[in-house]
């Protein structure tokens, strides 16, 4: 996949989208309607299709992302020429006019606070963050162990945040305080000693519809025993089973939780 002609035509249909937005604000919900189902196409492809010979390191997306501001960017000069030219003929028009001037200063402010946000990630990480991550890798060796000394599965608490419950507005207006890489990083749940069978290393990148195993069909047992008649017929074409499972007097499906795990339960893997 050339990422080169990949993300100039959808960023460009993003610039287009805000810009018409002006004149039909009706455009953006098409627009984010049809931006979504392209996300749904080229996440498939991405996942199951497309093979990609050029690792950029993620460094494309910075750059769709300043492009984007392009159309922001004429979406409020033009409102700010449309507004100043209605000053002429009405006073009204005066109110919008200035608060599109702030919204173009503001705009351009958090343009460079991204800037200065991602310029120190683009090429290199800090090492502050490899000196957080080793610490928090320590934390995951030290998880719990089984009888024989094996590694079980298991979340480790990373312990509490490092900050307090912000409010929406504090969190909203102070990201590089409550959304730093500490506290992310505390969001995501950590397994330890995960371990694949090596049919599951095998088919890891591949569509489960290709690899997926037929489903089990699990239907409660009847003292009538036509359940068991249905099992006999039914399990030459797919798989079938009316065990751990019983109807009651009122015809209600009973399930034995004590028994252990139903039969159509199935490990997950975490990859």
């Amino acid at each position: 996949m050339s990422w080169g002609t990949v993300f100039p035509p959808y960023t460009n249909l993003f610039v287009i989208a805000i810009c018409y937005a002006i004149i039909a604000p009706l455009v953006l919900i098409f627009a984010a309607i049809g931006l979504y189902l392209f996300y749904l196409a080229y996440r498939y492809n991405l996942l199951y299709v497309s093979n990609a010979n050029i690792d950029t390191k993620g460094r494309v997306y910075p750059r769709a992302l300043q492009q984007v501001f392009v159309g922001l960017y004429i979406a409020e000069f033009c409102l700010i020429g449309l507004f100043a030219i209605a000053t002429g003929s009405s006073v009204g028009a005066l109110g919008p006019l200035i608060l599109m001037i702030i919204f173009l200063v503001f705009t351009a402010l958090y343009h460079l606070s991204l800037n200065a946000a991602l310029e120190p990630l683009i090429n290199y990480l800090p090492k502050s963050l490899e000196a957080e991550e080793r610490r928090l890798l320590d934390e995951d060796a030290n998880a719990e162990k089984g009888e024989k000394g094996m590694v079980v599965d298991t979340n480790v608490d990373l312990g509490p945040s490092p900050h307090a419950k912000p409010s929406f507005w504090k969190k909203f207006l102070r990201p590089d305080i409550y959304t730093d890489y500490a506290t992310m990083r505390r969001l995501v749940p950590k397994m330890v000693g995960i371990r694949y069978e090596s049919e599951e290393e095998q088919d890891a990148y591949f569509n489960p519809a290709v690899t997926a195993q037929p489903q089990l069909l699990w239907i409660p047992r009847d003292p009538m025993g036509v359940s068991r008649q249905e099992v006999r017929d039914t399990s030459k074409v797919i798989p079938i089973t009316d065990e751990g499972a019983t109807l009651d007097e009122k015809n209600k499906i009973v399930w034995d939780a004590e028994d252990g795990r139903p039969p159509i339960w199935e490990r997950p893997v975490y990859y």
